[in-house]
């Protein structure tokens, strides 16, 4: 009697150990099946992403347009001296960055952002210091409009390339000029000192509507680079109220201490009529 339940007690023991044997391995399967599904989950979405972002680059693509030859400007002193956009938008009259070659070295300056078509930058290559080396002069517009002209230019390193320092116009027009704006009932009187000498104040009749004057002048929304005379010309309109000018600075950069600087500061007082700042379209 004892002997047979001795063995009943065996198997009862080995059916509930193959039992737990075989509850674990299934947890262990559906952990592992777990673990497989979730990577494939996580593998899936990194992959979804990759895709998303390539599918944004070829959608960004599609906006731009090739570099073609009426893109390209050589300087008129030197065929070897180029600029070109780095890449083209807008229907073609946006660039987005520029290139500048000069006799077989090449840059890229990704941060300029220049106009196309009949706005296209313009480059030269002149000794503007007497140094005895060509500097490379990079001129373009920013944008324009009724009102607004942003002229931009940069004097590059013949050598390296490098974006040599300027004077910028808010730290010429603080050192050299003061001006102010009066506005009665029906008059605005503006006055300006240049380098301390005053010019014979300007008197305009005050214009029908809500303009906003300027309490002194306002310089950089109209500003055109030129070179003249082997030199680099600035002119550019205050503005004593928003789209209404009376005058214009004008400089040339000269070449001290390191740095390109403005100087023959010159200002004609001069109110404009509509069709001056609408000629910009």
């Amino acid at each position: 009697m004892k002997t047979w339940t001795g063995i009943l007690l065996m198997i009862i023991l080995a059916v509930a150990t193959l039992s737990v044997t075989s509850t674990a391995k299934t947890t262990n399967e559906s952990q592992q099946q777990l673990n497989i599904d979730e990577s494939s989950s996580q593998a899936t979405a990194v992959e979804a992403s990759h895709i998303d972002r390539m599918n944004d680059a070829l959608n960004s693509n599609k906006d731009m347009m090739p570099v073609k030859a009426d893109d390209v400007s050589v300087a008129p002193e030197n065929n070897d001296v180029r600029v070109y956009p780095m890449s083209i938008g807008g229907s073609g009259y946006i660039y987005n960055g520029l290139v500048v070659e000069a006799n077989g070295k090449k840059r890229e300056f990704s941060d300029w952002r220049a106009e196309g078509g009949s706005y296209k930058p313009e480059v030269h290559e002149l000794d503007l210091n007497g140094d005895g080396k060509k500097e490379i002069v990079v001129l373009y517009s920013e944008g324009h409009g009724t009102g607004i002209y942003l002229g931009q230019a940069h004097i590059l390193d013949p050598v390296s390339l490098d974006v040599m320092k300027m004077q910028t116009l808010d730290e010429i027009v603080k050192e050299h000029v003061d001006s102010k704006v009066t506005v009665t009932s029906d008059q605005i009187e503006i006055g300006v000192t240049l380098n301390g000498v005053p010019a014979e104040p300007s008197n305009v009749e005050k214009g029908a509507g809500d303009v906003l004057y300027h309490e002194k002048l306002q310089f950089g929304r109209v500003t055109y680079y030129s070179v003249e005379d082997n030199k680099l010309v600035v002119s550019t309109s205050g503005a004593y109220g928003e789209g209404v000018y009376a005058g214009d600075l004008t400089f040339s950069y000269v070449f001290q201490n390191g740095e390109w600087k403005a100087n023959d500061l010159k200002y004609s007082m001069e109110v404009y009529e509509e069709e001056y700042y609408e000629s910009f379209d």
